[in-house]
């Protein structure tokens, strides 16, 4: 779905203002992304913290990166976590996949282990298939699609939003993996 411009929201209206008060973009300009007053196509309220998951794949992943830089620390990360409203049933918003990738990206060493046990609790059938030699494991697509209960074709539309938003993914071009399982 399409993101608002500016000056096209039904419901986050900045009355007499030819531009933005939070990121300054002109009327029908997009929002940067990450603004706080950019309005959801769908409900209506603040897009990076609603859970409607509207956006393409690589739009989300613009507005994520640009939350995602926002961060000064690991205690303003956790500070954000807990500011957003999402039900338990509902998707993540925006926001809070920012929060979750700075958290993971940033977490003591020691809280690593950790992690990667709570993680396998949650999806206990998502078992690295190829290992490289520092030890890194690596998915696949489909194993990703079906332990996230996600279209393949989305997964794999996600993953090139990711690499040109900027973000690095880590791949395996099969020459120094070996098979784990």
């Amino acid at each position: 779905m399409k993101r608002v411009p500016y000056g096209l929201e039904q419901l986050m209206v900045q009355a007499g203002r030819d531009s933005c008060g939070q990121c300054g973009c002109r009327r029908e300009e997009e929002h940067k992304a990450g603004c706080d007053g950019e309005e959801c196509p769908v409900c209506g309220k603040m897009l990076i913290g609603c859970c409607c998951d509207a956006l393409s794949p690589h739009d989300a992943e613009k507005i994520i990166l640009a939350l995602y830089r926002q961060f000064n620390n690991l205690e303003s990360a956790l500070q954000a976590a807990g500011e957003d409203g999402c039900s338990a049933t509902s998707k993540s918003s925006y926001l809070q996949h920012a929060v979750m990738r700075y958290i993971f990206e940033h977490v003591p060493e020691e809280a690593r282990t950790e992690l990667a046990r709570v993680f396998h609790l949650r999806f206990p059938g998502l078992v690295p298939q190829l290992q490289d030699e520092e030890g890194r494991g690596y998915y696949t697509a489909e194993q990703l699609a079906e332990a996230l209960d996600i279209p393949l074709a989305e997964i794999n539309e996600r993953i090139e939003a990711m690499v040109t938003a900027g973000r690095t993914i880590s791949t395996g071009d099969g020459r120094k993996l070996r098979k784990v399982h």
